[in-house]
């Protein structure tokens, strides 16, 4: 299977840590009204993917030079252990064995840029949830770190970019839902599905760290 692939699978399943950390946005926008309401949520995703696609160059780039003064191998082992880590402690605090690991990132986004953005919230203009999406991905997130240090192992701006939008196409379904569907997901359902995202992610790490482990017989650009 295709390393995108299973990073679009790692971002479907921790899709739902996006919405406990971010969900608050995409909501904001509907709030603006009913009408242009999808339009707003589309452009609003669209630009958390230009985002994510150009921090993955920039990562990609980075893991390049990185690699020109190091050993290639032991820069990508190192790298994937990194990424394998986070993604482990984003589990696990998906599963309650952990607390707090990514809930700073969220205090931090509504105490500083649900504030300084708050006229861009509330603005029913299709330029505002364009821009919104494009400041909501530079959010501090342990989720995006991880795939980040992915695609800084690649050391392929290419690479890098095609990383970070397969993850980003798989936060779209759960963001864009809560924007237009939000309301609708039973609170009861809410617990288990952040249950099966904690052990998804679990596993796409402990999958990771093993790529960083044994090196080439689990890598595959």
């Amino acid at each position: 299977m295709s390393v995108h692939v299973l990073v679009f699978l790692g971002g479907l399943a921790g899709s739902l840590h996006c919405v406990g950390m971010c969900g608050g946005f995409p909501l904001a926008l509907s709030a603006a009204g009913p009408v242009g309401n999808l339009r707003r949520q589309v452009l609003y995703n669209l630009g958390r993917l230009n985002t994510l696609v150009a921090i993955g160059a920039l990562a990609g780039a980075a893991g390049a030079a990185v690699v020109t003064a190091a050993p290639v191998l032991a820069v990508e082992r190192a790298l994937a252990l990194v990424a394998g880590l986070f993604m482990v402690a984003v589990g696990l605090e998906g599963l309650g064995f952990l607390r707090g690991v990514t809930s700073w990132g969220a205090r931090l986004a509504q105490a500083t840029v649900g504030r300084l953005l708050g006229g861009v919230i509330r603005s029913g203009h299709a330029g505002a949830a364009l821009a919104l999406g494009v400041f909501n991905a530079f959010l501090p997130c342990h989720l995006i770190y991880a795939f980040v240090a992915r695609a800084a192992s690649t050391a392929s701006v290419g690479d890098g970019m095609l990383t970070m939008l397969a993850f980003g196409l798989g936060t779209v379904p759960a963001m864009l839902g809560v924007g237009s569907l939000g309301t609708l997901m039973p609170l009861a359902a809410r617990p288990r599905l952040a249950r099966a995202a904690g052990f998804l992610v679990l596993a796409l790490g402990v999958l990771t760290i093993a790529r960083g482990v044994v090196g080439p017989a689990l890598h595959h650009h």
